[in-house]
């Protein structure tokens, strides 16, 4: 099944197409200026990239709602849903695996090890070899799912509004590379913030439409057939939709990609002014974003399901649905919002939504790499930080350009969406993966084995396309029939990951390992003393309150980055001399935008609620003359 699409599979007036382009246009013009206005918030390349570390977990959690939804999601998923039923959930419902890794592992790991990109955290851990082959790995993985996403965008537009991809991605890069450039990362969170609630309110209209449409929730099910109605699909017998599949294709080697691997994710938590925040906006992230994700991309499809069963050729865009799976979202879109042009184009703009949130945030990704892995190191190291954040902007610019010319590579691919994304992704990152987890929560893992684990357990994969013979034993193994000419995927990622890990401790047995003082807080087993090093001191655990309703002295004999508290405000928050205290506005909805990370320098015997800094620190923190702050303790 070709996902190409030509023509539109329903006829819009030629004012219809009007109505439906100025909605879009507007929302546009929305994004832009919401990017825009956040843009005076990054000064720097840590608040480009890393917003500062300003933000609560429920604005990271919140926003990733609209992260994990990219454009390829309503069709893909609902093209799946329509095909298999309720099942397709799976994709978006497999994190509970990597989960328990990622918050007590993995999280404090790289946040308290203050490693900029997952290729930096390779060399502090193996050696700069491991650092290079990871970020040549890394960058495919990146740029596949820009260009992904672009093509699927392209496609939809170019079926609603009959303008042709060579028109639209032009127009979409540019509006991307737009704000993100303009912005970094505290523009990519706050829109994606905003677009979560557009794609949670789109969503559920559909789902709502679409049930009205069908004859309610009873009729509903009872149309549905039972097969559709299953949480999980036969084990093996779809051999491009399966259990078996999904499980090592997803709930190991994605869910660990997504988690471990990828950058834009890995950045988002790395957002939040805490291990701790990040950890809360993880479990929110798993247990009401991912699933409410689920239910926004996959319903629309298991709606259309039912009305077909119910009214079959009746049904106007049954033809459409017929030739091509792919148009079932957009189909039922349109006929269940009763052709109505203006709700209609809110559903496109809700697409567009869905692609600039998973874009902004690979583009602002990968741009981290090329600032952190490539130029810094390789190019300039002593510049100074207005140079790297020019740097930074003009590497955003760039990323939008290439995945702009990678998305035209997808057009002659063939098969379903689901198909054409596993197919790339199932080659690119079981090495890798495998190779990064081990080294995490293996300690003794040596440099020489993660090097060869990433060259041979990659080669392997891309050798099991010229020779798919050598996978017939872990579909064996696994329970599964592989189909060398047919569409059974999944098979590549258990290979690549048995394949990898077998490297990873046998060459491991064979070579010396890193001192283990080389790479304390590096491993899951030394996550006590990352504490330590990130503050530079012996970490304060003990318990206080944040303390509200404070005022503020300036006072310039206080050092750069350090804060004098009175004694009564130490003792509430139990905090001590060196002890890291984040200090913000008090207003909760600037969710930390107006903030600053300082270390107690003295206490004052004084007990009021009055704390002091410097004027260079009130620049910094975009403080706001008068307006009383709110402080917490760190560590």
């Amino acid at each position: 099944m070709s996902t190409r699409i030509y023509n539109s599979p329903f006829e819009l007036s030629n004012e219809s197409l009007w109505v439906v382009g100025f909605v879009c246009l507007a929302y546009f013009a929305f994004i832009l200026s919401f990017g825009f206005l956040f843009g005076r918030f990054s000064k720097n390349t840590n608040d480009f990239f890393f917003s500062g570390q300003k933000f609560p977990f429920w604005v990271v959690g919140a926003s990733m709602i609209a992260t994990s939804i990219g454009s390829y999601s309503f069709l893909k998923y609902s093209q799946q849903g329509y095909l298999t039923g309720m099942s397709s959930a799976m994709s978006y419902t497999n994190d509970w695996f990597v989960t328990p890794f990622f918050l007590f592992g993995w999280l404090p790991i790289i946040y308290l090890s203050k490693v900029h990109s997952v290729p930096e955290y390779f060399e502090r851990r193996f050696n700069r070899t491991a650092r290079y082959i990871s970020l040549v790995i890394i960058l495919f993985y990146m740029f596949f799912y820009i260009g992904y996403n672009l093509f699927t965008i392209g496609l939809a537009i170019q079926a609603i509004l009959k303008v042709k991809l060579i028109i639209s991605l032009p127009i979409v890069s540019c509006i991307l590379a737009s704000y993100v450039t303009l912005g970094g990362q505290t523009a990519v969170i706050m829109t994606d913030l905003i677009q979560g609630l557009i794609l949670y309110f789109i969503g559920f209209l559909l789902i709502g439409a679409g049930l009205y449409y069908v004859g309610g929730l009873y009729e509903w099910w009872y149309w549905l057939p039972e097969s559709h109605r299953l949480p999980f699909v036969h084990l093996t017998e779809n051999k491009s939709f399966n259990t078996i599949g999904l499980f090592w294709g997803e709930a190991i080697a994605g869910s660990i990609a997504f988690a471990f691997l990828n950058q834009g994710f890995i950045m988002r938590f790395l957002s939040t002014r805490s291990v701790e925040e990040g950890r809360k906006a993880a479990v929110l992230n798993v247990i009401v974003s991912l699933p409410s994700a689920a239910i926004i991309v996959g319903a629309v499809g298991w709606i259309g399901k039912s009305i077909m069963m119910k009214m079959g050729t009746e049904f106007p865009g049954a033809l459409a649905i017929e030739q091509n799976t792919y148009n079932v979202f957009l189909i039922v879109a349109w006929e269940s919002l009763k052709q109505s042009s203006i709700l209609f184009g809110i559903v496109v703009a809700a697409l567009l939504a869905a692609l600039m949130s998973t874009i902004d945030t690979l583009i602002n990704a990968s741009a981290a790499i090329g600032v952190y892995d490539l130029y810094k190191p390789l190019i300039k190291q002593n510049a100074s930080e207005k140079h790297y954040l020019k740097v930074a902007k003009v590497l955003s610019l760039l990323v939008c350009f290439l995945g702009f010319c990678l998305a035209f590579v997808f057009i002659n691919m063939k098969g379903s969406l689901m198909a054409i994304h596993y197919k790339g992704i199932m080659i690119i990152i079981p090495a890798i993966v495998s190779t990064l987890f081990v080294g995490v929560f293996w300690k003794s893992m040596t440099s020489t084995a993660a090097i060869v684990a990433m060259l041979l357990g990659s080669s392997a994969s891309l050798l099991s396309l010229a020779y798919p013979s050598i996978l017939d034993p872990v579909a064996a193994f696994i329970g599964a029939d592989y189909e060398p000419n047919g569409a059974y995927i999944y098979v590549r990622a258990v290979f690549g990951i048995a394949f990898t890990v077998s490297l990873c401790f046998l060459v491991s047995l064979f070579t010396k390992p890193k001192d283990e003082q080389e790479i304390e807080g590096l491993t899951v087993w030394s996550i006590a003393k990352a504490y330590d090093s990130y503050k530079g001191a012996k970490a304060n655990f003990r318990k206080g309150k944040p303390q509200t309703n404070l005022n503020y002295l300036i006072n310039n004999k206080i050092k750069d980055g350090y804060v004098a508290i009175s004694k009564n405000i130490a003792e509430a928050m139990a905090a001590e001399v060196g002890d890291l205290i984040f200090i913000e506005d008090k207003r909760w909805w600037l969710a930390g935008l107006r903030s600053a990370h300082l270390k107690v320098e003295s206490i004052c015997p004084k007990t009021n609620s009055c704390i002091q800094f410097n004027h260079n620190e009130f620049i910094r923190g975009q403080f706001v003359a008068q307006r009383e702050l709110r402080a917490e303790k760190l560590l």
